[in-house]
């Protein structure tokens, strides 16, 4: 017998996660999606994975190219995932008060602020049900350098943002 969706997704909503942005570059300028289906997947190679809804824009963009870069945000970047989930003001651009810089390889934007930029080659496109599991070999990455106890990732759980506490 089938879990029920609306069931299995409150189980899931009791595990955090972080949450990225995932975005591509292509003839028709940048593009972006919020992402927390995302996972550090092998050190050597160096492969990421990241699943993307078939249903949605980003998959049928991500179909036709070979690269992509992840975003890995910040505690203060709340307002971005929720501009690349689909909250955002209607004709009013989602890119135009951020910081970008571009990727060496795949030329996707690395949108600043960010704790980790990956820069990806699509490595592998699996089956993943109403998903698609993008694997991608990192190619390159930026990251901030801050100290440690300065860095605050954001976090999503239990259907709402987080922050997270050190413990003693």
């Amino acid at each position: 017998m089938a879990v029920p969706a609306q069931e299995f997704k409150a189980a899931l909503g009791r595990f955090p996660s972080g949450v990225t942005v995932v975005t591509v570059t292509d003839d028709e300028g940048d593009h972006g999606m919020t992402a927390s289906a995302f996972s550090s997947l092998s050190l050597d190679p160096p492969l990421i994975l990241v699943c993307v809804g078939k249903k949605g824009r980003m998959h049928g963009r991500l179909e036709k190219l070979d690269h992509f870069a992840i975003n890995l945000l910040d505690r203060a970047q709340e307002s971005v995932s929720n501009r690349f989930a689909g909250w955002w003001e209607e004709g009013k651009s989602k890119w135009a008060d951020l910081t970008v810089s571009r990727a060496p390889v795949s030329g996707a934007a690395w949108i600043g602020e960010s704790l980790a930029n990956l820069d990806c080659t699509i490595h592998a496109r699996l089956d993943g049900g109403d998903h698609t599991i993008l694997v991608g070999r990192v190619e390159a990455t930026q990251v901030d350098n801050r100290a440690r106890e300065d860095l605050a990732p954001l976090l999503y759980f239990a259907g709402q943002y987080r922050s997270l506490a050190p413990t003693e």
